[in-house]
């Protein structure tokens, strides 16, 4: 890769703050300057001031930009702030002074001939620069986009990563390569970048411009904004007053969770920010880049551009600080981590420019050696934490693309909110955005902080999305001390601590960013605050209300889905989880019609055995693929010959190698009673309509796990197959699946002369699921199916059997309020989702993990 130039600083500018002087500047013209031609005033903070911590390059708003600019529409007029303000031993900072008016600044005017050549692709600072100085830093960014949107189906952390780098980089490498060898043929310095699909030039002339203008696959070319990093002037005292367990992570349950034994294992944070003392006492123990005393900062540090290549550094202190707060404990008294079980991982990319940011972004999704080589999105962080943003109020995109990255990647971003309140509308971008979960600043009373950023966001969103502690939080600082802080900097890291031990404690989630907001959301504290709109549980003061991390971990179920591509791919995805060691008795059912099936998972729940389905004439490849994999010694098929043809029966023989038997008679009742054979006795039986499914769906689990068969009748008579093994069974209760209609009060008279009866019941499918599911108290599991169709719910209901775990109904994108009072009174630890989400919805699968204990 190329090597990258630092923008020159204008004439008579001092490095650091842009064009200021040391001291607060405004109303200064800045059109030689390195956003000129924006049309606002340049304000710094005073440089050598205890006060607040910003990082201020323009109080100009950006402008509007097409959709598809999503990452670098407008670079030229964002400033950039961390989102804190730090006060030394434990004095809370004062909130930051109002922004000045911006004073309009004109533009120069672009040589015609370009300005016309350029087709209105070419931003108006990128020409005025090129006016002025002959040459211009710009970006260029590219049509193409990579199609990340399969990436959250990977279950597979590694495939996942490794699946969205491929995509986005083959799709830069592909759309970028004609361009890049313009760039090398004009021998100009330039850095690429596959995160978005974008290349950063340094110093390309007006000729350079036009051909890319030109080019069919750029989409426009963007100025560079110089971002000034944040200047600290404070003396901290070493052993600043440790509070043992710290006000707000106390205040947020975090020790409760510890309590449980979740502090964080197995998950890995990342700070995009200052940069960290790696070896702060409170830190080095948490450090992915220590293990056991052996140091090796490759994968684990970035420098972008700036400090120290070899191995983490801070010459700030806000990085440092946040990143204590996510994970620090020193061992003895100062447990100031949300998560100290977890590691960190860091970029020191806020904030000397948009090259460092986005370079940082981009390693967080690959991290690379220190050589910045041999990217592995397999070492990727789980949780990005990003205390920073702009200084004014903005709904600018910046870095969408590479927020978009990361929530295909699975990765968690954290954003703050910004300290430019107490106005409403004040949220600062990137934390604005709707794509981006935001963080305000609560205080020790559980009031808004003063300064902290209000809502709305992009398009009318509620922000911020939740609040958390902010103000007067002491953590590590540089030189192995510690410090106090104030904005919604210190924050954001109690969320992305609190997210750590959620996927820490249940890590199922992990990677699961919509059920993950849905749980920060369900569970924080509701904060009634009307000043800037929204209701008492979700407004633009509190977002969503207090972080709770306690209430986040005990959390509901684990959710899982069992589901192919099919009905036959779903029965065999359901058998190879609940039979991962193979199984000696297979038994197979057709998948055209539910009768055989119905009563068949009712024996092979007693026999803790699958059923697969299989098509008259032939195995499908899952049900061929899974029966290989089984090995079965024994294989029974349910039906006569119309169901199940014998070539079939042959094949099956062929390809297991098994004893293959046929249960049939000479209709559907007959072949209940066939399968009902198998049985030798059983003390109860359930009875279903033989002419519909819907009531039935839930019995055959509930069977299976009692050892009882289901018989089948028809609605006004019971027929002499089901009579006979009624007899020859002698159970001790019989069980009537469905209502009147479905069995007549004749039938269950017929049935009284066998056993007392009792009919289950409820006013529709659903209820009448729950009605059977009654006999459960406290089962371990609960499996849900569609009670729109019968197949998936009749395959797994063999498995639900074999588990005692009853089966309940729901609709395509609807949970039915008897369904809900049902999980709620079970209370199970975990939920299988039978099927795809074509018969049940993602929606559905993320409300059942609202579920709380």
């Amino acid at each position: 890769m190329s090597s990258v130039a630092r923008r020159r600083s204008p004439p008579g500018c001092r490095t650091g703050c842009a064009c200021c002087p040391d001291a607060t500047c405004a109303g200064k013209d800045t059109s030689a300057g390195p956003v000129a031609g924006r049309g606002g005033a340049l304000a710094c903070a005073q440089r050598h001031s205890p006060g607040p911590l910003q990082v201020l390059a323009s109080e100009v708003p950006m402008r509007t930009s097409p959709p598809i600019h999503r990452l670098l529409a407008g670079l030229a007029g964002l400033s950039l702030v961390l989102g804190g303000s730090l006060a030394a031993q434990g004095s809370m900072a004062a909130a930051p002074p109002p922004a000045p008016t911006p004073a309009p600044t004109p533009t120069p005017t672009p040589t015609p001939a370009l300005a016309q050549d350029t087709d209105d692709r070419v931003d108006a600072t990128v020409l005025a620069d090129l006016e002025t100085d002959g040459a211009a830093d710009f970006w260029i960014y590219f049509t193409a986009r990579a199609d990340l949107s399969a990436a959250a189906a990977i279950t597979d952390w590694d495939a996942r990563g490794q699946a969205v780098y491929d995509a986005l980089t083959a799709t830069a490498t592909e759309s970028q390569a004609a361009v890049r060898a313009d760039l090398d043929r004009a021998d100009v310095d330039y850095h690429a970048f596959h995160i978005t699909n974008a290349i950063r030039v340094t110093d390309g002339d007006a000729a350079l411009v036009a051909t890319l203008a030109a080019d069919p696959s750029v989409a426009q070319l963007y100025p560079t904004v110089t971002i000034t990093p944040p200047d600290v002037d404070l003396t901290v005292a070493g052993d600043l007053a440790p509070q043992a367990i710290e006000w707000g992570i106390n205040d947020i349950n975090a020790n409760d969770v510890w309590a449980t034994g979740a502090t964080g294992e197995g998950i890995v944070v990342a700070s995009i920010d200052t940069g960290v003392q790696w070896d702060h006492p409170a830190l080095i123990n948490h450090y992915r880049g220590n293990t056991g005393g052996t140091v090796n900062h490759n994968y684990n540090w970035f420098n972008a551009g700036h400090g120290s290549p070899s191995a983490p550094n801070d010459p700030n202190g806000h990085g440092t600080h946040t990143t204590g707060t996510m994970v620090g404990d020193d061992g003895g008294a100062n447990q100031i981590g949300v998560a100290p079980g977890a590691r960190w991982i860091a970029a020191n990319g806020c904030c000397p420019s948009d090259l460092a940011l986005i370079s940082s972004g981009e390693w967080t999704l690959a991290p690379t050696n220190l050589s910045g080589t041999s990217p592995r999105p397999d070492l990727r962080p789980h949780i990005i934490n990003n205390s920073w943003g702009t200084t004014i109020p903005s709904n600018a995109p910046f870095m969408e693309d590479v927020s978009i990255a990361w929530a295909a990647s699975g990765q968690f971003g954290v954003f703050a909110n910004g300290n430019n309140g107490p106005a409403c509308n004040t949220s600062g971008s990137p934390g604005s955005r709707a794509i981006n979960y935001s963080v305000g600043n609560y205080t020790q009373s559980h009031t808004i902080a003063f300064d902290s950023s209000r809502g709305s966001g992009q398009g009318g969103v509620i922000k911020p999305d939740i609040s958390a502690p902010g103000s007067n939080v002491r953590s590590a600082y540089p030189g192995s001390s510690y410090a106090s802080a104030s904005g919604t900097s210190m924050a954001a890291p109690h969320v992305a601590g609190a997210v750590a031990l959620l996927w820490s404690a249940h890590p199922s989630m992990v990677g699961d960013l919509s059920r993950t907001r849905a749980l920060l959301d369900g569970t924080a504290i509701d904060t009634a605050n009307s000043q800037c709109g929204g209701t008492a549980a979700n407004n633009n003061v509190f977002g969503e209300g207090r972080l709770d991390a306690l209430a986040l971990v005990e959390t509901g179920p684990d959710v899982e889905r069992l589901s192919g591509g099919n009905r036959y791919a779903t029965a065999a995805a359901i058998s190879a989880a609940v039979h991962p060691s193979g199984a000696s008795t297979v038994f197979l059912a057709t998948g055209l019609d539910y009768p055989d099936a119905l009563v068949g998972a009712a024996l092979a729940g007693s026999r803790g055995a699958p059923v697969l389905l299989v098509r008259p004439d032939g195995l499908p490849l899952d049900t061929r693929a899974e029966l290989t994999r089984l090995a079965p010694d024994q294989v029974f098929l349910f039906g006569g010959t119309t169901a199940i043809s014998q070539a079939t029966l042959e094949e099956v023989a062929d390809l297991t190698g098994a004893t293959v038997t046929r249960l049939s008679g000479d209709n559907r009742y007959g072949t209940a009673a066939a399968i009902a054979q198998q049985f030798s006795s059983a003390d109860v039986v359930y009875v279903a309509t033989g002419q519909n499914y819907p009531d039935a769906l839930a019995g055959a689990a509930r069977a299976g796990a009692v050892d009882g068969p289901v018989l089948l009748t028809q609605p006004g008579l019971l027929p002499q197959a089901s009579r006979q093994q009624l007899e020859r069974l002698t159970p001790d209760h019989i069980y009537v699946l469905g209502g009147t209609t479905v069995v007549s009060p004749a039938v269950m008279n017929q049935l009284g002369s066998y056993a007392p009866v009792t009919r289950l019941s409820g006013a529709n499918r659903y209820a009448t699921a729950v009605e059977i599911s009654q006999d459960y108290s406290a089962p371990t599991s609960v499996f849900l199916a569609t009670g729109l169709d019968w197949p998936d719910a009749l395959a797994g209901a063999a498995a639900a059997g074999a588990a005692h775990a009853p089966v309940l109904l729901v609709q395509h994108d609807l949970i039915p309020s008897v369904t809900w009072d049902e999980l709620d009174r079970l209370n199970p630890a975990s939920v299988v989702v039978l099927g795809g989400s074509s018969v049940v919805s993602t929606g559905v699968q993320n409300q059942l993990r609202l579920l709380r204990p």
